[in-house]
């Protein structure tokens, strides 16, 4: 899902044809976020159909003719539910954590704050299997090296998840 809440918070800001919205994920969230054609065209046909974007077609001159994508109110819509849809199933994936807390800007206080516990519930979890993992799993010494660097980086993120609470809090208690 978080490739359609990045083309669609893309035409949040304007009119943009394919290329345009692909260059301008990837330089503002880096190459992780990467979106080929194989995605985005797709993406872009079903919001056709789904009446959430417009499609104008621009004829230069002598070259090939462009496809300007427009967001409707309906598009606007379905970006704001989509945001703030984030199940537990969702909090397990990284990828959709990030694309949400990439746009906090554009969701409320409580929303912010219920994405960032979802996903520290999922790391938590995480972290206890390692745990057990680490404890119970026999000594096998490049497997137990894996599971502590995994459970590091569950750490860590779990670190910057608290971190993050308290900046989101700060900032609502500063509006």
């Amino acid at each position: 899902m978080y490739v359609e809440i990045l083309i669609l918070e893309q035409l949040l800001s304007g009119p943009k044809h394919g290329y345009e919205i692909k260059k301008n994920i990837q330089e503002a969230l880096g190459e992780a976020f990467e979106i080929n054609n194989n995605l985005l065209y797709p993406a872009l046909r079903r919001f056709l159909e789904m009446g959430a974007i417009s499609k104008e077609v621009v004829k230069p001159e002598g070259k090939p003719n462009r496809h300007i994508y427009l967001l409707t109110d309906v598009g606007e819509e379905i970006f704001c539910e989509m945001i703030r849809e984030f199940p537990s199933k969702m909090a397990a994936n990284r990828t959709e954590f990030l694309v949400r807390v990439a746009l906090f800007g554009r969701l409320e206080h409580e929303m912010q704050q219920e994405i960032l516990q979802k996903r520290q519930e999922v790391l938590e979890k995480e972290r206890n299997h390692y745990h057990h993992i680490e404890n119970t799993h026999p000594k096998n010494p490049f497997v137990i090296e894996v599971i502590r660097f995994q459970k590091t980086q569950v750490e860590h993120e779990l670190a910057w998840i608290a971190h993050l609470k308290q900046q989101v809090d700060t900032m609502a208690n500063h509006s």
